[in-house]
């Protein structure tokens, strides 16, 4: 599947919450990390969706944040993660 839905985070969010699932929520990550990286090698210039460089913006700005929710998840920060998810959800609005 190629959509994160704010469903979905919400989820990871609340696992995020159970220490033992850690490892499960990063796996996560870099499933949704993935995802964006084969629509942004996908992204095409479509008239209906703004501009190419508008699409790949975004693409890349969500692509951080991902990055930098497993960053967190690596050195053992939950609440950066935690906090991070809740700024990338804006994203899938």
């Amino acid at each position: 599947m190629l959509i994160i839905s704010r469903e979905q985070v919400d989820n990871l969010i609340q696992k995020l919450t159970e220490p033992a699932k850690l490892d499960e929520c990063r796996d996560e990550i870099k499933r949704m990390l993935e995802i964006k990286a084969a629509l942004l090698c996908k992204a095409e210039p479509q008239p209906c969706c703004g501009s190419y460089e508008e699409i790949k913006t975004c693409l890349t700005s969500e692509t951080q944040i991902l990055q930098e929710v497993l960053n967190a998840l690596d050195e053992g920060n939950v609440t950066r993660a935690v906090s991070l998810l809740t700024e990338y959800k804006g994203y899938l609005e």
